[in-house]
């Protein structure tokens, strides 16, 4: 399934595979104005290569859904919450601003602000560590599909 899905989501059919994943439940027509695509057959194409690859299914009512989330290429780079897609990143990113600010804290708690070699460096090193994931984080969300 995942080397099938890495075939399949891209160009068009990725652009469409991220609106269903965003959006929610879409019908052809609004794939085809909020994507500016030209045709709706266009659309109808895409969608039948998803539906028939299992990840998308087809409602009564000519509604498309997401029947199942890919975690292959650049989907596994982000984590969907709700209908946002978030890169994966911003969570490191917060674990070592929350870690930064608590040993800032443990710091100042002292009763000194005398800052030693040791804590400098280990703050040096977080905030490496920050910077690294903030461009990264933003390398992943200049290449998403929308």
């Amino acid at each position: 399934m995942e080397e099938l899905s890495d075939e399949l989501l891209q160009g068009k059919t990725m652009k469409i595979y991220w609106f269903l994943l965003t959006h929610g439940e879409s019908g052809i027509r609004e794939i085809k104005r909020h994507l500016k695509i030209s045709s709706p057959s266009t659309v109808s194409y895409h969608m039948n290569k998803l539906v028939e690859a299992g990840l998308v299914s087809k409602s009564s009512t000519d509604k498309y859904n997401i029947e199942e989330t890919v975690k292959t290429g650049i989907f596994g780079l982000y984590v969907k919450i709700g209908t946002r897609m978030i890169p994966r990143m911003l969570f490191y990113i917060s674990f070592f601003t929350i870690g930064c600010f608590l040993y800032l804290l443990i710091i100042f708690n002292r009763g000194t602000i005398v800052i030693h070699t040791e804590d400098f460096l280990f703050l040096l090193f977080v905030i490496c560590g920050i910077i690294f994931f903030c461009y990264e984080a933003y390398r992943i969300w200049i290449m998403k599909p929308l």
